[in-house]
């Protein structure tokens, strides 16, 4: 049910490029990219689709962070990469520190790698990500066991409403 509900927007907010064959160019120009938000995901992050069809496969994709943005701890089956465009994106990868990434900076994240990330600073983030299979969210609790996204969400609606508190650095 998730896949198809996230299948049936990013259906709704691909650019006319992101739905040619993968083997015609693409160029995706930033200031005529449909954002929108995202089921399952905090409202203070909005989705624009470069290339490909995230609820179906492979793609490529920028996301929008408003400041102090939170997406609690959670994995993917896919593997994603990110390059930070803008503000201050913080990762926080289970077992390790935080890292802060900003402008130019790359991640690579194993599929089923649980992490979060957090905008930090007064300014908006946004990124590129690179996903290499269909984009789902699993949501997880300090334990690592999986947990509803009601749930992750309303947590995440806590913190971020908490003025200068930051994520837990351990899931």
């Amino acid at each position: 049910m998730k896949t198809i509900l996230l299948a049936t927007l990013f259906l709704a907010v691909l650019p006319a490029a992101a739905q040619e064959s993968p083997d015609l160019a693409v160029v995706a120009k930033g200031m005529s990219a449909k954002f929108a938000a995202v089921p399952g995901v905090p409202d203070c992050l909005t989705l624009a689709v470069l290339k490909g069809d995230p609820g179906k496969g492979p793609s490529v994709v920028e996301m929008k962070f408003t400041p102090g943005c939170i997406v609690p701890w959670h994995w993917h089956t896919s593997s994603e990469g990110a390059v930070p465009l803008a503000g201050l994106l913080e990762v926080s990868m289970k077992g390790e520190k935080p890292v802060l990434l900003t402008n130019g900076d790359y991640a690579y994240l194993p599929s089923k790698h649980i992490h979060q990330a957090k905008c930090t600073g007064s300014k908006p983030c946004a990124a590129i990500f690179f996903l290499d299979a269909p984009f789902d969210i699993h949501y997880v609790d300090k334990s690592g066991a999986e947990i509803p996204a009601a749930q992750a969400l309303a947590e995440a609606e806590k913190l971020m409403a908490k003025p200068g508190t930051k994520p837990s650095a351990k899931p």
